[in-house]
């Protein structure tokens, strides 16, 4: 299994890091370079992938590594406040703990019912909008901010 078909049967997006490789990122998400946040990558042997984790405390990173350890990860590389640990990723189990302590956002996959929804909520705001301003109001600051929240832009004040 490569780190691109894991990381479309767990819907993550993959990025490259200073190296060229392919690699999940994780937290923190306002690192300065990719592999400065914890991350997946792919061992190199084919059969495994690592898990590269990034702590603040001794104390979080040893907690999470008893709770890998004990899931069936293998210890690579044990340091003060980070390591890695080599897991399957074939094992459902191993695959979304590593994911979740790396802190790896899912994308979200949206229904046919949830996407009409949404687009129905989009239409009744600009329709908001367009009768507020033929009603002499500059903008409707709610409805702009709301507008703004469903299609993923910050709305300007």
């Amino acid at each position: 299994m490569t780190i691109k078909e894991f990381a479309d049967q767990y819907r993550v997006k993959t990025r490259r890091d200073s190296c060229n490789e392919e690699i999940i990122p994780g937290k923190p998400r306002k690192a300065n370079q990719v592999e400065d946040r914890s991350h997946v990558y792919d061992h190199g042997d084919g059969s495994q992938f690592g898990v590269c984790l990034l702590f603040q405390t001794a104390r979080k990173w040893e907690l999470v590594k008893r709770r890998l350890l004990v899931a069936g990860f293998t210890l690579w590389q044990d340091g003060d406040i980070e390591g890695a640990l080599l897991f399957d990723p074939t094992n459902p189990e191993q695959s979304r703990a590593a994911l979740k302590e790396a802190g790896i956002k899912f994308r979200r996959v949206l229904t046919v019912a949830d996407r009409k929804a949404r687009s129905a909520r989009v239409a009744n705001l600009q329709k908001a909008l367009k009768t507020s301003s033929r009603n002499g109001f500059d903008s409707n600051k709610n409805a702009s901010r709301s507008l703004g929240r469903l299609i993923g832009r910050r709305a300007t004040s």
